[in-house]
């Protein structure tokens, strides 16, 4: 049988026995085999083969003479196409080996074997969990998903799949920490590939490092849909999807109720993903180092769902946002910038939304722990009027609170006389604009210090203020905090017993214990 240059060579017996140097007899033994490649169709005249696939079944060790299968503790293969090497991974449910795909050659040929583990295997829930994972995996294809090349059961390796070896692994790049444009780079990919399994109905609820791959293209590849799950599928893992999960990357709402998870429990991992890349470690908290995507990966890793990015396409975009290049000028130090933008930002709306949007870019880039720097950047935030704090909080309740937290612990050190009843009437405008408690706490907190720091009867009468305005129980348990939080120096000189009376209950009571307390001291 002939063939053309430009179609396979393809043969009966006779051929293979030719190409092998054997008889048709020893190559019926062959056939025996497992590991003997299986014919391409079966005609009326017998099996055909694909000449060049034996040709290097041949050659690749996986037979040892005529008529002998690899003997035990000799390569092992599955499929008839994949030839097993040494072990890569060993994960929860399943093993992943090296291997070889007889029918490519070159770096084409290396792959990996992903195999449900023995002790797995007797359990329905796994079995059930990897037959759905190799279900998904042959119903997606983009090139940000690793994706399926093979797969099914073989008789005594059970379960397996192949997929294409990764050239690298997105947990060996978190070392040291990354460049906002090196993970806003590897994020374009992680998106890329969320955006189209969402798109397809698909969530994947394990992603990190570890199930981010490099392709051998060179993308950054998602990996790994053991714990995935299509949207509108009724659940029928049970055990198993209760409370899983990877410590520090998993959203709260999926260690409380796996099964209800949507969009968002994968944006709020991917947000892990870029904390760990920034910080260079495990993203062990909340707390985001200053730079670019400080505000996106705060929104992203909010606690409330509700305040995250509703998609991977509009986290992809707020990532681009911060990125992107911005105009060249004169650079500014902190008195020049502070300077420049406290009078557009202290318009009566939210007029200047270039101002403001400038203004939020410094403090995601803005070093908190920088005294001198925060003493402008506080006095310029102090500008703020009612509307762009409304606005600020809608559109990034994480990142505000992070940075009115420390504008209020700077609010501990001395300012210029003249600051000190605009930062105030800052602090309360935030408690009242944004009506949450840790806000409302912060201010409190923050106040009560900068009065009695700076004998300013003005800030006096604002942190009184602020609790006198206090209706419900839960902000008065919140006040009680903030007082607490503050030296008791600085709470006997801002409250006393006449203040007291005036209070919401709670708060009357509580104050009434703290003011004993710092008097029996």
């Amino acid at each position: 049988m002939t063939t053309n240059d430009e179609s396979p060579r393809l043969g009966g017996v006779a051929e293979v026995a030719a190409e092998l140097g054997v008889s048709r007899q020893q190559v019926a033994k062959l056939r025996q085999s497992a590991d003997f490649p299986a014919p391409v169709a079966k005609l009326s005249v017998g099996d055909v083969w694909d000449l060049d696939v034996i040709k290097r079944w041949t050659n690749s060790g996986l037979r040892r003479s005529a008529g002998r299968p690899a003997a035990t503790g000799e390569p092992r293969s599955l499929g008839r196409r994949f030839e097993l090497g040494a072990k890569i991974d060993d994960g929860g449910f399943a093993t992943v080996f090296g291997a070889r795909d007889l029918t490519k050659t070159g770096d084409e040929s290396m792959v990996a074997i992903k195999i449900l583990r023995r002790d797995r295997a007797v359990d329905p829930d796994f079995v059930a969990r990897f037959k759905r994972e190799l279900r998904l995996l042959g119903d997606l294809r983009h090139p940000n998903v690793i994706p399926l090349l093979a797969g099914g059961e073989e008789e005594g390796m059970g379960l397996w799949y192949a997929m294409p070896l990764a050239r690298g692994i997105l947990d060996d790049e978190i070392s040291g920490g990354m460049s906002s444009e090196d993970v806003a780079a590897v994020m374009r990919d992680v998106c890329a590939g969320l955006s189209y399994i969402h798109s397809q109905g698909v969530l994947h609820r394990d992603i990190k490092p570890s199930n981010i791959l490099r392709t051998p293209d060179g993308a950054w590849a998602l990996a790994d849909f053991g714990f995935a799950r299509v949207e509108e599928e009724t659940p029928s893992i049970t055990s198993t999807d209760d409370g899983f999960g990877s410590l520090f990357y998993y959203s709260p709402e999926q260690w409380r109720d796996a099964k209800s998870v949507d969009e968002r429990a994968d944006i709020y991992s991917a947000g892990k993903v870029m904390q760990a890349l920034l910080i260079g470690g495990f993203p062990v908290d909340d707390v985001v180092p200053a730079g670019k995507l400080r505000a996106v990966v705060q929104r992203a890793i909010s606690q409330d769902r509700d305040q995250r990015h509703a998609s991977a396409a509009q986290l992809l975009a707020a990532i681009e946002a911060a990125v992107a290049p911005t105009p060249s000028g004169k650079w500014e130090t902190a008195e020049e910038k502070a300077t420049r933008l406290r009078p557009r930002l202290k318009a009566g709306r939210v007029a200047d939304v270039a101002a403001l949007d400038e203004f939020i870019r410094w403090a995601d880039e803005l070093d908190f722990s920088d005294p001198d720097d925060m003493l402008e950047f506080s006095w310029a935030i102090a500008a703020l009027p009612s509307d762009s704090i409304k606005w600020w909080w809608k559109q990034n309740r994480a990142g505000f609170t992070g940075v009115f937290q420390a504008f209020t612990k700077r609010l501990e050190r001395s300012f210029n006389f003249e600051m000190c009843d605009g930062l105030a009437n800052f602090a309360r405008r935030a408690a009242v604009d944004t009506g949450d408690p840790t806000i409302l706490r912060e201010s409190v907190r923050g106040v009560t210090i900068l009065g009695a720091n700076h004998n300013r009867w003005h800030v006096r009468d604002v942190a009184v203020a602020i609790l006198q305005s206090i209706r419900t129980d839960e902000d008065a348990v919140a006040a009680l905090e903030g007082i607490r939080m503050a030296d008791s120096r600085s709470v006997e000189w801002t409250f006393g017993e006449t203040v007291a009376k005036t209070l919401h209950p709670v708060l009357r009571s509580g104050l009434g214990v703290i003011l004993d307390e710092i008097n029996r001291d």
